[in-house]
């Protein structure tokens, strides 16, 4: 994917982060698309102003092999090694149909949170504010950064 951009923290989460309401060891997460009619930016907060999945307007409908909602972040783990401590995660897959789908964001959240707050995010093509990715039919997997989706040093 050409352009594609560092896992991005929202603003909201750090601080849900330290409070304890995004819990990194014992919560689910997922996975979810979202298409360019969504703007999203480590300020955004949505509707709600306090970041959380109901304010994702662009998420994509189920359709064509992705199920809305996304998909579960599996294999997730927050570990320290040499004074950094990382968040990383198994690559997510999808088996798309024929038709496909088309997306501009990868959204985390947390599922487990009352409010399934939003984690991050990466723009899959940041070219321009319009552009998306329009993988083919059969597996679609997103790649994590090798370092993990984040880190704190």
């Amino acid at each position: 994917m050409a352009g594609v951009q560092p896992f991005v923290l929202f603003n909201k989460a750090k601080k849900k982060l330290g409070d304890g309401t995004i819990d990194l060891d014992t919560h689910s997460f997922k996975v979810a698309l979202c298409g360019s009619s969504q703007t999203l930016t480590a300020a955004f907060t949505g509707s709600s102003t306090d970041c959380r999945y109901a304010d994702l307007t662009g998420q994509l409908s189920t359709a064509n092999g992705y199920t809305s909602g996304g998909a579960a972040l599996g294999s997730v783990t927050w570990n320290e090694s040499g004074g950094v401590v990382t968040f990383d995660a198994a690559d997510t897959s999808w088996t798309l149909t024929s038709t496909g789908i088309t997306y501009k964001y990868v959204v985390v959240y947390d599922d487990t949170s009352a409010n399934k707050d939003l984690l991050g995010y990466v723009d899959a093509d940041n070219t321009s504010t319009s552009t998306t990715i329009s993988p083919t039919a059969g597996a679609h997997t997103i790649t994590w950064n090798a370092s993990g989706l984040f880190s704190a040093a």
